[in-house]
């Protein structure tokens, strides 16, 4: 019997037009994503939630005081759901109070396509993901109910992953289309970064902090 080929459905929410129809080509290109709707009002966004049931909403934050609120409403409309922000830059404060309102991950707005994706990818797994530019202008100090943000790129975070799924720096580099030496050089910088030794501390660590899955 063939494997049941299972999809992470995706609702966008984004106000304005131009970068909706972006990201639109873009998830909807991916054979891993079903793009169940996409709204520019967020307000009615929260309103079809319950009947959508997306397992991850992507969110345009606008830079105004109720752009977070947007998130929250959401968030109560379906606890379960993760919520992706694409902020603009010189958001961090709202991007703070949409994490304490039920975000999972933020980008910014100049995010490649690629990045997005594996982000996306990443967030259905359960893991939180936050852009370095974010993370070193203090948003790494807010913590989740359950996560610490990692201070780990996203590159690095995918690279992580597959190290807590087993594979060695040979196989990730073939699953990641990278050279060998630059896996090696991304693993040498996840354990310098967590203060790590060696590998099985590294993932351990990031199994804690709820950045990695392990199999079962």
């Amino acid at each position: 019997m063939a494997a049941e080929n299972k999809t992470t459905s995706l609702l966008i929410v984004e106000e304005h037009d131009l970068i909706r129809q972006g990201l639109e080509s873009v998830l909807k290109d991916e054979a891993e994503f079903d793009v169940v709707d996409s709204i520019a009002d967020p307000e009615r966004a929260a309103d079809k939630i319950s009947d959508l049931q997306p397992q991850i909403v992507v969110l345009g934050l606008d830079a105004r005081e109720d752009g977070a609120d947007f998130c929250s409403a959401l968030s109560d409309s379906d606890p379960e759901v993760k919520i992706l922000l694409l902020a603009p830059p010189g958001c961090e404060r709202l991007v703070v109070d949409a994490f304490k309102k039920g975000a999972s991950g933020c980008l910014l707005t100049d995010v490649m396509a690629e990045d997005l994706v594996q982000t996306i990818k990443m967030l259905a797994k359960g893991q939180m993901v936050v852009s370095q530019a974010m993370a070193g202008k203090g948003l790494v100090e807010r913590r989740s109910k359950r996560r610490n943000i990692p201070n780990l790129s996203i590159r690095e975070l995918e690279v992580i992953q597959l190290m807590a799924d087993g594979l060695r720096n040979k196989e990730i580099a073939e699953e990641l289309c990278l050279s060998e030496v630059t896996v090696k050089t991304h693993v040498s910088r996840i354990l310098r970064k967590l203060g790590k030794t060696n590998r099985t501390a590294a993932v351990l660590h990031a199994h804690r902090q709820g950045w990695v899955t392990l199999r079962s």
